[in-house]
């Protein structure tokens, strides 16, 4: 129970360090309740489903039918903190899958040393286990570094890549604040082992800058203007590497908007799988 206590803080700790991920609904502004035209019910009322893969027990959802978009969660989230309107505008036309990376959530943890890499594999198996030959691939924060793996490493897996909040590496300036709150998580003698072994994954991911003229997929690139963990600056660098690649900005909206703005965030994805 001790050890319950001490994940449940940690996690409202990573909450306040990464409000934009997890996110609270901007004032008299009604986001954040499911569309009733294609409502699929909240998130967390919906059943947990379990696959095995890559060594771990993994938790997932899914929502709507049709082609499938795979949503990778961002550093500390877990699906059950998604924006349901988010979520419920996208089942409105595709099966929506989410699912909580390892130790996270519903999800197992086999104790061993993470990596990017390894969430790339996470990833990649849970797929195999859906009988998922390749699908729309959704990353937020963190979620978008794997993704961006995902379609360095599997590329015959992604048949889109739909980045928010996206950086290409941790040591460029732009990500100075991002890289110094994963710092101090990670060298927190308090902080929980799970959260200080995904901030040394990520300060230890080498990137994908020389990798992005190389991705052949069809890109997406979604971002706020007031995102200061990564900002805008560093998609507009991404989306002129990139070969086939688009880039929407959202005017005020700060880290992983889709929390904030889910029904915004949906339609331009929406838009761009049409």
């Amino acid at each position: 129970m001790k050890g319950i206590i001490t994940l449940i803080f940690q996690l409202l700790i990573a909450t306040i360090v990464f409000s934009g991920c997890i996110g609270t609904q901007p004032e008299n502004i009604s986001y954040g309740q499911p569309d009733t035209s294609t409502n699929y019910g909240s998130i967390v009322e919906t059943p947990v489903k379990y696959a095995s893969a890559n060594d771990i027990e993994i938790g997932y959802r899914e929502f709507g039918s049709g082609d499938p978009i795979v949503m990778i969660m961002p550093f500390a989230g877990t699906m059950d903190m998604v924006n349901d309107t988010f979520v419920s505008e996208l089942a409105g036309s595709y099966r929506v899958i989410l699912f909580d990376n390892r130790g996270m959530g519903y999800s197992s943890n086999n104790n061993g040393t993470f990596s990017l890499s390894l969430f790339v594999n996470d990833t990649a198996g849970l797929m195999d286990e859906l009988d998922l030959p390749s699908a729309h691939i959704f990353g937020s924060s963190m979620g978008a570094s794997i993704a961006q793996e995902l379609a360095v490493e599997h590329p015959e897996k992604v048949d889109t890549l739909i980045l928010s909040s996206a950086t290409y590496s941790l040591d460029i300036s732009q990500t100075d604040v991002l890289k110094a709150k994963l710092q101090a998580i990670s060298s927190d003698p308090e902080a929980n082992p799970v959260l200080q072994k995904y901030a040394k994954a990520n300060l230890e991911w080498n990137g994908t800058y020389e990798q992005l003229p190389d991705i052949q997929n069809k890109v997406l690139l979604l971002t706020g203007t007031e995102d200061l963990l990564t900002p805008v600056d560093i998609s507009l660098e991404m989306v002129e590497m990139i070969p086939d690649a688009q880039l929407v900005r959202f005017d005020g909206v700060g880290h992983c908007g889709e929390q904030d703005l889910g029904a915004e965030y949906a339609d331009r994805i929406l838009v761009f799988l049409s």
